[in-house]
């Protein structure tokens, strides 16, 4: 029997999205040995695509803006609120505290793989297309087997492990922590459109927020390419009354909202329209001897207020890992 290949780092780290490649470059830069292993191969459509200004320090202290700041991603000032014809335009250098007043707004493909690319630069091996399989702690060291495509397996010792495999939830699954959200159910309809019509009157520097009709909101999302983000937000019987196929329902949304129909019409769709919908649970904890979640491996809430990136557990994941190295 062909012997188990095995290596040992300080912290393994699931998922190279956004959260798992702050975590790590953090990490190497406090002179510890990390790895991330990422299910998939880069790059790859996620949902996630408008920042918020609290996100440019965690990017800052990742050492990642310089190479964002190259890639000429639309900068995002604020955002905008349209209910019943009334617009509430809130910009964030209205600002009470100190802090960033501008971001990003990112096609997540493109985004995240810059995140991933640059880590890599740092010295941090990351490992696409390889599959956690099983994970054993003894007290807060670990062993972690994973997959890779062609049927390898490996064992990775580690002295902690931070998960941020996002809708993958590999520790919260392997350990049946898990438990059901009590978010109310939600449905989201979206795609990207090419957006010839859009303007400065359109606000391309900030994200727009539509309430359709109660309980029923839309995202608006301007790239610097050219490309909007589109997305109807709502409990899933709404949009059973619309009939046909992903691209046809979201036309005849398109064509209900005012504020949208001639801006959009006739635009091509970039892929075919996305459903997410009844996705949210939570877990029985956040961390433990040897581990912590990060980003949407904690809870997935982006279809129930704005779709921006869920770093809100980072800077306490951060916390935990600076205990674990000091």
């Amino acid at each position: 029997m062909q012997k188990r290949k095995t290596e040992k780092v300080d912290v393994l780290v699931i998922g190279a999205g956004p959260s798992g490649t702050i975590a790590a470059s953090i990490i190497k830069k406090a002179g510890f040995k990390v790895k991330i292993v990422e299910k998939l191969r880069f790059p790859r459509f996620v949902i996630g695509e408008s920042l918020l200004p609290r996100c440019m320090e965690a990017l800052t202290e990742a050492g990642f803006l310089e190479a964002l700041s190259a890639a000429g991603f639309q900068e995002k000032f604020g955002a905008k609120f349209v209910k019943n014809g009334k617009v509430c335009d809130y910009l964030f250098a209205e600002q009470f505290a100190k802090g960033w007043n501008w971001t990003w707004q990112v096609p997540r493909a493109e985004f995240d793989k810059i995140l991933a690319d640059t880590v890599e630069k740092m010295s941090v091996p990351v490992c696409y297309e390889t599959t956690v399989t099983g994970i054993v702690f003894n007290g807060s060291d670990s062993v972690t087997t994973v997959e890779d495509a062609d049927g390898n397996k490996t064992e990775i010792s580690a002295r902690f492990i931070v998960d941020g495999s996002g809708y993958g939830r590999v520790i919260p699954r392997l350990f049946n922590l898990d438990k059901p959200s009590n978010l109310v159910p939600r449905k989201a309809l979206f795609t990207h459109v090419v957006d010839l019509k859009r303007s400065m009157d359109d606000d391309p520097n900030r994200i727009t927020i539509i309430v359709h009709q109660p309980g029923i909101w839309i995202w608006v999302i301007p790239f610097s390419n050219g490309y909007t983000s589109v997305g109807f937000v709502g409990e899933p019987d709404f949009f059973k009354k619309y009939k046909g196929n992903n691209e046809e329902q979201l036309w005849a949304l398109i064509a209900d909202e005012p504020y949208l129909h001639e801006r959009l019409k006739d635009m091509e769709m970039i892929f075919e329209p996305k459903v997410l919908e009844s996705w949210s649970t939570t877990t029985d904890k956040f961390y433990g001897e040897g581990f912590v979640l990060t980003g949407n491996v904690t809870e997935f809430w982006i279809l129930f207020f704005l779709p921006v990136l869920p770093w809100h557990l980072s800077r306490a994941s951060w916390l935990l890992i600076w205990s674990f190295a000091n």
